[in-house]
Order: C-alpha cells, then structure tokens, then sequence
C-alpha cells in the first residue's frame, strides 16, 4: 500500500502511545489489514475494541483473510451489572468510565497496538453538557493525555490508535496526541492498488497505459470504492472498464457528498461571447506550456446578475469548453448542516482538490450570506483561505443575485479574479435563444430562419426583458399547443411523424400570459442590474445583429 497515510504510521506507532486516525468508514477493512500485518512485521499483537462489542478482539491476517478472535485476558463488567445512562435500574450501578474500562485495562496491558473505535464523541471540540456524558467526556480524555505522556523503553511497543471518520478533536487533544488522516488517494495510489490488491481484477494483458486510463477515471475514489467499482464491472476493454468506473463514480460522489458530479457536458450557449471568449483563453492556462510560464488558471469567476439569465448554464458551458468536470452545489445548503458545515465544506475543497481540474460551481452564492452570522462568516473565511492557499488547478464559478449580501473581501483580486455581468439578453441574444429552444422541436430552426425578419423583430420586440429561461418556457409552451392542435386526440405513432411546426402567433400568445419577473419586480431587477454593472466586466459584446434597436422602452411598450 503505497500511501502516505499508510505509510507513516509504522513509525508513529513505534513512537508514540496514543494515534488519532481519520479514516473513512468504507477504507476500514483496508486500515485493519495493514495494521494487523504491520504489527506482524513488529512482532507484537494488533487488538480491536468499539462499542458494539464486550470484548477486546485479536486481529490477525492469515492466508490472505482477517480473522477476529478474543483476547482472553480481558474481562469485561457484564452488562447486567451497568446500569444504562439515565434509566432507571435496580441492579448495582456502575461508574460511567465503567463503560470504557478498556482504557483502564490498557494502562496495564504489556504491550502491542489496541485499535478503539466510536470515541470521536467523547473527545470532540464540542461535547453536550449533561453532567453524565461531560463527565465520561472529561475522565476519557484525561484517560488518553495519560496515556499520551507516558513513556515506554526502545524495545517495547504499546500504541492505542484512536479510529473513525471524522475526528473532530479538542484543542488539548490535538496539542499532545499526533493526528493522521487518511486522504483521497493519488492517481499514483490508485496504481500501485490496482497491482497489489486488484491484481486478478483486470485482464493481465492490459498495458501501462490502459491502467493509468483506468485510474485515472476512479481519483476521487477511496481504493475500497474504487476496488468495489472494478469488482461490479463486467466490461473486458480498458475504455468501457474506464467508462463503467467514471459512471460509478459519479453515483459515489453526488451520494458521499451531496453534489452534482457532471462530466464535460455538451450544452448549446445563445450569447454572452465575451464570457466564451474568456472561457477558451482559460482553457490555454492548463497546458505545460503556461505552466512553464508560471501561468496559472483564475482562482475565482464570479456570474452576476438578475435570476434566469443563465448563470448556471454558463458553468456549464464553461466545463464544455475547457473540457474538464463540473461539481454543482447550492452554496445555501451549506446552512442546514450547522455545525457540521465547515466539515462538509472542508471535506468537499479536498475532493476538489484532488480532482484538480475541475469546476467547482456554488449556485444562489450570495443566499449562503443574507444573514450574515457566525455560520456565514466561518464558512467564507474557510473557502477564502482555501482559495488564497491552494494550488490545485480547480476554478471556482459562483452565481450571485445581490452582490451586497457578499463579505467585501470575497469580491477581490486573487479570490474571484474575474467578475461578469450576465444580464438581460438582448435582440440579437434573444433570436440565438429561441432558436436554440426551437431546434429541440421544430426542425426548421436547424436549418436556418422559420420566420420572417418582421416576424422576428414583432417576437422579439413582444419578449423585451424576458431572461433565457422565459423564452424557453414559451417555446416548450408553444410546442405543446401546438402539438395539441395538430393531435387533438390520442392516436398511434405514425411510421411518418408529421413536422410539428411552431408558428409566431402560438409564440406570441404564450407570451402573453407569462409576466416576466424583470417587469413583475421591475425595481429589484433593475437594482441587481446597475450593482452589477458597478464591479462586472459585460459578458455580451455591443448588440451588432440585424434585430438590435436603439432606445428601446425598458418595458417593451
């Protein structure tokens, strides 16, 4: 296992009483082979304790399977004599530290590595104040700093490694007892994995090559996920076995961490050219090339403007352009884990981070700071650092309605590098869009203009200030009027579908019954506009098309 979290371990346990591992739950089976065939390396036992059961268990790796058995020194207080927190009982009652006698049997134990799993509780940064469970919480950790400082000869090893997914530590904790966690493995791990434990697992005709392909479609993956991806995978060719494991990992991905994983999407954009045109000089910052320039990608982007003019789809297209995945999240989610928020956000900028190319996308961004509390300002200051710190190739594109919910320093240069204004499409945007929206239905709007440039203009001219997603509703809308008038009832599939062939009048009267929301909230939308055009670059060149108007009346009148 060629890691480091693996391979430092070795020595901390050699020198030091106490370990804190941070390890996912799924690389558990993984985590207790290697300690049990390091500590055979070390000539001393690897023993397991947790929660869920009364006995210290041998762990022992024999023949290529762990095999659990128990170790008969310990002698636990049978159940029946301990009474249960805050119930009543009439049997003896038991101390609390009762409950983790374990540790109390291993100041006296000779030696070897004791594995304590579902601790994190009791020696977290924060634990609930109900006298019983702080005072566990206290007598455990006194326990462990005991434990920490005392002092064994050269010859004798005697390690506890204190287990779980997310250590959470007390200040005190982390001052005296060394913590090692366990990170998302390199494309290098992932390598070495795939000869030394998921050898049989892939055709041994297949290259260097074929198997670097193949690693790198699982990074983001845990090698015990990445195993399990191999293991459900009836594909023989490296390029369908690389395409099965990308699918499975993106299932992983948006379960583990609530996200849309999306690899590079191919999605039709109708205007904002100068934000394109950024796009695509980005893309150029990736190559060695640059990167033998000290040139490096922007750290930040930042999408303004009123809702519905399509500051997510522009994530997308930005993806698509530089060919790299997206991971979507709505940065407002973020609240509704409370004091788990920081964990997420954390846990998330590492995967991030060793994906490395990629997207990092936080719609409604300015929603995460409306209230602008300790959650808010902890949040921002976490993602500030990571940004300023980080030297991943990962660019970050937040979508903001109210740049003025925003901390100011979120806003400058080396954090959000660029800053657009998505605003209002105009006349020459307006005609891409519906052509766009109009090709998914009628066949005429691929081939070029259905309609006349008067019939255009009358269109265009009815849907002034209607955003991106307006306009296709009204064509969808259209469409389905349409479909309904040639079809008035139910039919079978023709062998020859008639062409479905959306007319002006059908556009123009769904028009008429949508208000769209930059006339329904006309002040709010037009106090986004200016805020935006105050701080964001335009991301739409000067309306050159044959359909641009002059003056137009901002209501459309």
């Amino acid at each position: 296992m060629s890691s480091d979290f693996f391979n430092k371990l070795p020595k901390l346990i050699i020198g030091e009483p106490v370990i804190i591992c941070e390890s996912p739950v799924q690389e558990r089976g993984r985590f207790l082979r290697h300690i049990s065939l390091c500590c055979t390396e070390l000539k001393t036992e690897c023993l397991l304790w947790n929660l869920g059961q009364s006995t210290i268990k041998k762990v022992e790796y024999i023949d290529g399977k762990q095999n659990f058995r128990d170790l008969s020194e310990y002698k636990p207080i049978p159940i029946q004599e301990c009474e249960v927190l805050g119930a009543e009982s009439s049997v003896p009652r038991a101390s609390p530290k009762d409950y983790f006698q374990v540790l109390k049997f291993w100041e006296n134990y000779s030696s070897g590595v004791l594995i304590v799993e579902n601790l994190f509780p009791w020696i977290a940064s924060t634990v609930p104040q109900e006298t019983q469970f702080f005072l566990l919480s206290e007598w455990v950790k006194s326990s462990l700093l005991n434990l920490s400082l005392t002092k064994y000869n050269d010859s004798k090893i005697k390690c506890v490694i204190l287990l779980g997914p997310q250590a959470d530590i007390h200040p005190e904790m982390r001052c005296q007892i060394p913590l090692l966690t366990q990170e998302l493995p390199k494309t290098s791990e992932i390598l070495t994995a795939l000869d030394d434990e998921a050898g049989g697992l892939l055709p041994p005709i297949f290259s260097e090559m074929d198997k670097l392909g193949i690693a790198r479609s699982g990074v983001g993956l845990y090698i015990s996920d990445f195993i399990k991806g191999l293991l459900i995978n009836n594909d023989d060719t490296p390029e369908n076995i690389a395409k099965s494991l990308l699918q499975y990992k993106i299932e992983q991905l948006n379960q583990l961490y609530e996200i849309e994983f999306i690899p590079p999407p191919s999605v039709p954009l109708g205007g904002l050219e100068l934000m394109q045109v950024a796009f695509r000089k980005f893309k150029r910052l990736f190559s060695p090339l640059a990167k033998a320039y000290n040139l490096r990608v922007p750290k930040g982007i930042m999408l303004v403007g009123p809702p519905g003019t399509g500051k997510s789809h522009s994530a997308k297209v930005c993806s698509q352009i530089l060919g790299i995945p997206l991971i979507m999240v709505d940065w407002g989610n973020f609240r509704s884990y409370g004091n788990q928020a920081e964990k997420r956000l954390k846990k998330l900028l590492k995967l991030a981070d060793r994906l490395n190319e990629v997207v990092l996308y936080f719609d409604d961004f300015d929603k995460g700071f409306a209230l602008d509390d300790d959650v808010a300002r902890r949040l921002s200051g976490q993602l500030l650092t990571w940004m300023q710190e980080r030297t991943s190739d990962v660019i970050v594109i937040a979508s903001v309605n109210r740049m003025e919910w925003l901390p100011p320093e979120l806003t400058r240069a080396g954090r959000f590098d660029y800053i657009y204004k998505v605003d209002l499409p105009n006349y020459g945007e307006r005609h891409a869009i519906f052509k766009l929206h109009g090709g998914r239905f009628d066949e005429r709007f691929l081939g070029g203009d259905p309609y006349t440039t008067e019939e255009w203009r009358r269109l265009l001219k009815e849907t002034n200030r209607c955003v991106g997603a307006e306009i296709q509703t009204i064509m969808e809308r259209a469409a389905a009027t349409t479909f309904c008038q040639m079809f008035p009832e139910d039919i079978a599939v023709p062998t020859e579908l008639p062409p479905l062939q959306v007319s002006v009048t059908t556009l123009l009267e769904e028009r008429r019954q949508i208000n769209p929301l930059a006339i329904r909230e006309a002040d709010r939308v037009e106090s986004m506009r200016n805020k935006a055009d105050l701080q964001g670059l335009p991301s739409s060149p000067i309306d050159l098309s044959q359909y641009a108007v002059g003056n137009v009346d901002i209501f459309g009148d």
